[in-house]
């Protein structure tokens, strides 16, 4: 397996990438992509000396082009270059903490969707109380039709069938499990009909008649982490509301329990709830694994993004996404 590394994207010149680099614990896997001259040669050196591979590019996006200038002046950047390297399957995976917007643009253009699909989604994983649930559309598309909605919930099924977090795996109730039927709700703010948009009332519509969603109907903020529901679809300006929202009460309790970490169960939930632990999200949808992580990342935060697009590859996640949206 191979992974194509942009160190160049997000904050600090690549140097916390570097770190997560070195921290990732199989770097004769990965092929780093940035200004090697700029970062710390030792560091370099040494994951060299482990069997990475480097791939010298002094070009970088700024996260201020238009999707036009990303289309028309990013070919020779770290980013573009991952994404081409991955589409002429020299690497099995991508992971940067470049702009969203980029990738996306990038993303469609260079890989392309997968087969029937209008848009790929941002999609995560979180652990809650009975296993893993995950969550799409958070950030790529702030405008989701019916119809995008209800190809997500699709995509969503996909991933919750084909792919387990290792913390989720390790729990007798799981929720759906990869031999059951994910059940997927739709974000809304009530849970009766009439509630909410148009579209999303039109939406829900759609979920109950496509026969390869068990729709549970709509769900409530509220009830995210109440294990109702495997997969958990909405747009891109909600979910992405949403996800930030819960970031920063993870980061708060986390720092509320910092005193406390020297006890045996306020130490476990505390690393429960360590954002870094669940850095990055999958393009779902692009036909490829490409990983974004927080441009803010820490250096433990970027290797767990790379540890997600390793799993994902070994899980032949795009093959489980593409035969989903295929069938009638």
């Amino acid at each position: 397996m191979k992974i194509a590394i942009d160190l160049m994207g997000g904050e600090g010149c690549g140097e916390q990438n570097l770190e997560g680099c070195l921290a990732y614990p199989y770097p004769e896997e990965l092929i780093v992509i940035g200004d090697l001259a700029r970062l710390d040669q030792q560091k370099i050196n040494s994951l060299v000396e482990r069997g990475t591979q480097l791939r010298p590019c002094a070009a970088a996006l700024t996260g201020n082009e238009s999707p036009r200038a990303v289309l028309k002046r990013s070919h020779d950047t770290s980013l573009a270059i991952g994404m081409q390297m991955l589409a002429d399957r020299k690497t099995d995976a991508l992971v940067s903490s470049a702009d969203t917007k980029a990738m996306m643009v990038l993303g469609r253009s260079v890989l392309g969707t997968v087969a029937g699909l209008y848009r790929p989604a941002i999609a995560k994983a979180f652990q809650g109380p009975r296993g893993q649930f995950y969550m799409l559309d958070l950030g790529a598309n702030v405008h989701c039709s019916p119809h995008l909605l209800r190809q997500f919930g699709r995509l969503g099924s996909a991933l919750q069938s084909t792919h387990q977090l290792p913390a989720a795996a390790a729990t007798e109730d799981i929720g759906a499990g990869p031999d059951a039927t994910p059940r997927v709700g739709l974000l809304n703010i009530g849970v009766e009909r009439g509630k909410g948009t148009g579209d999303i009332n039109r939406a829900i519509s759609l979920f109950e008649q496509d026969n390869c969603i068990n729709c549970i109907g709509f769900i409530e903020p509220s009830e995210l982490f109440s294990g109702r529901a495997d997969v958990i679809v909405c747009d891109g300006y909600t979910g992405n509301l949403v996800l930030k929202t819960i970031e920063s009460m993870a980061g708060f309790l986390r720092g509320q329990l910092t005193d406390l970490a020297n006890e045996t169960d306020y130490g476990e939930l505390s690393a429960q709830i360590d954002a870094d632990r669940y850095n990055g999200a999958l393009f779902a949808g692009l036909n490829g694994v490409v990983v974004k992580s927080h441009g803010s990342a820490s250096k433990r935060g970027f290797a767990h993004a790379i540890l997600q697009g390793r799993e994902y590859v070994a899980s032949q996640l795009p093959m489980a996404c593409e035969q989903m949206l295929a069938r009638e």
